[in-house]
């Protein structure tokens, strides 16, 4: 990461990278990735310990413009609410002092109540890119690689994955 921002100043960097050969790294068998997921059952989408895949959501907004400065727990919404055991174990992890931020993404335009944000996603892409459905969720690490990811994300999990991410 040091080369590419330092490429934007400097001109002696710039030779250093090189688009065809700079590729991001996969984390496959790092202790950080969860344990509780349903990776294993996945047809699709970005594995655990991968960088994530951009997603236009609509004109002029990517799903990559939303993530990092933590955690991020990306969830497929298919109506106006999160499940409540979800949102406690969000408030939970917060109140101990993780940086996570809850992203809704709904194909309704629509704020979804207990998210920290809420990402409209008219042609579902993300659905289709990250192969989830509605209740479906991606736990990305503050270095944006791929914690967990569940095709039905529940509260215990994700605290089980988060805990783990943070080697607690």
């Amino acid at each position: 990461m040091n080369c590419l921002s330092l490429s934007l100043t400097e001109e002696f960097v710039r030779p250093l990278y090189h688009w065809r050969t700079s590729r991001p790294h996969e984390y496959k068998h790092s202790a950080l990735n969860s344990m509780s997921d349903d990776n294993a059952q996945f047809t699709g989408g970005p594995a655990l310990g991968a960088p994530p895949q951009n997603v236009q959501l609509k004109a002029d907004d990517f799903l990559l413009d939303h993530l990092g400065g933590g955690f991020d727990l990306v969830y497929a919404a298919q109506d106006q609410s999160i499940p409540q055991e979800l949102l406690k174990a969000v408030e939970l992890a917060k109140n101990k002092g993780l940086p996570l931020k809850l992203l809704a993404i709904t194909h309704v335009d629509v704020a979804i109540k207990g998210a920290d944000k809420t990402l409209f996603d008219p042609q579902q892409r993300f659905q289709l890119r990250y192969a989830v459905s509605a209740g479906g969720a991606y736990l990305f690490r503050p270095d944006q690689h791929v914690c967990g990811r569940w095709l039905q994300v529940d509260a215990t999990r994700l605290l089980s994955s988060l805990q783990l991410a943070v080697m607690q």
